[in-house]
């Protein structure tokens, strides 16, 4: 019995000391855990913070980026006005030249006649009238030297006038031309300061949709492997026309392809020198349009939408394919430089690059516009024709 006492007293003391064991144990784990809630939830508001934080930022991102296209089509659009307007001036101050050059001719043609008439009077006049009589020449010959003298002094005068006129004619010419190219050179200046301010705006857009350089190398070599399978033009357009390829270069693009706008914009501000459906030298009929422009002028978005391809394709130099809604697709060639990237979304009149300089050829865009690769006359679509 007493044993049985021992043992209960022994279990006893085990149980109180586990009691007490189990509380000093159990409240650290609890502020333990109550610790490390209160922590997980401080991570969890900051990584909300944080979330707002890069929407916000990529709001103000797309925001700004929004904002540069608007700017650039406002800068593009107000570039070629001016362009036009210097064209205009070229014109002109050629028209100008030309007429110059005529007046000229003519005054020179008068300056001979005037001389021939002077010349004249003054043989004429060489023997005064009294010594006439004395002259061997019979009184016939007197009366006809003196009519001749009276009716050569008119047309003396009359030819002054004119040469006077001429004169006064071509001095204004002269001046209009001096003005005309003043303001041609002032145009050209304020291009080029146009230029300037557009190449910035384009190096900024570029900037917010800049690739990394692992991404720049995949698409550049996925790019150089569609363009080396692509047999022609049409096997090119049947390959970015591919659902597959859209999602390759959608992504990390923002959005889906733009919609469609009524109406085609001239994708630069030239004149039309071969026309949809016109014969070329070699007897083949035009699937496109081709435009002859100013040196370095800028290449738009003719309709709003996604780069599919930007860069060289066989036989066709620099190029760039759109892709639009609808099934439709613009293809365009003729770049020097090229302002946009695979991938990237445009709206219709947002710069895509620029045609030659003067020093590297000549500046001719050719522009097909298709549906489900078919080309199309793209004047159906609203396209503006000015012909040269």
């Amino acid at each position: 019995m007493g044993r049985v006492l021992l043992l209960g007293h022994k279990y006893f003391k085990i149980c109180l000391l586990s009691g007490f064991l189990s509380l000093f144990v159990y409240q650290p784990l609890c502020a333990q855990t109550a610790d490390d809630l209160l922590r997980v939830e401080k991570e969890l508001a900051e990584q909300k913070v944080a979330a707002r934080g890069l929407e916000q930022k990529q709001k103000a991102t797309e925001d700004e980026i929004d904002d540069l296209r608007k700017k650039l089509i406002a800068a593009t659009s107000e570039m070629q006005r001016k362009q036009s307007d210097q064209e205009d001036l070229a014109i002109r101050l050629s028209a100008l030249e030309k007429e110059t050059a005529l007046r000229a001719a003519v005054l020179a043609e008068s300056r001979n006649r005037l001389a021939a008439l002077t010349s004249a009077l003054l043989e004429l006049s060489r023997v005064p009238p009294e010594l006439f009589l004395l002259h061997e020449s019979s009184p016939e010959e007197h009366i006809h030297r003196t009519i001749l003298l009276k009716s050569l002094l008119p047309r003396l005068q009359e030819e002054t006038n004119i040469i006077a006129e001429e004169i006064t004619n071509f001095e204004e010419l002269q001046k209009q031309t001096s003005s005309q190219k003043k303001l041609l050179k002032s145009a050209q200046q304020n291009l080029e300061w146009q230029r300037h301010n557009l190449d910035q705006l384009v190096r900024t857009r570029q900037g917010f949709l800049q690739k990394t350089a692992g991404e720049k190398a995949a698409l550049a070599k996925q790019l150089e492997n569609l363009s080396s399978e692509a047999q022609d033009l049409r096997q090119l357009m049947e390959k970015v026309s591919n659902p597959s390829w859209s999602r390759t270069v959608g992504k990390g693009t923002q959005g889906k392809t733009p919609s469609l706008k009524s109406g085609l914009k001239r994708p630069v501000a030239g004149r039309i020198i071969r026309d949809y459906g016109e014969k070329d030298d070699f007897g083949v009929a035009s699937d496109g349009v081709t435009y002859l422009a100013g040196a370095g002028s800028p290449i738009v978005a003719p309709q709003s939408g996604r780069v599919v391809f930007a860069g060289p394709f066989k036989g066709y130099g620099q190029i760039i394919i759109l892709q639009h809604a609808g099934g439709f697709h613009s293809f365009l060639s003729g770049f020097s430089r090229i302002d946009a990237e695979t991938g990237q979304n445009v709206e219709a009149g947002e710069p895509l690059g620029v045609l030659p300089s003067k020093a590297e050829g000549k500046p001719e865009l050719y522009f097909e516009w298709r549906k489900k690769n078919d080309p199309i006359d793209p004047t159906k679509d609203g396209l503006e024709k000015v012909k040269g």
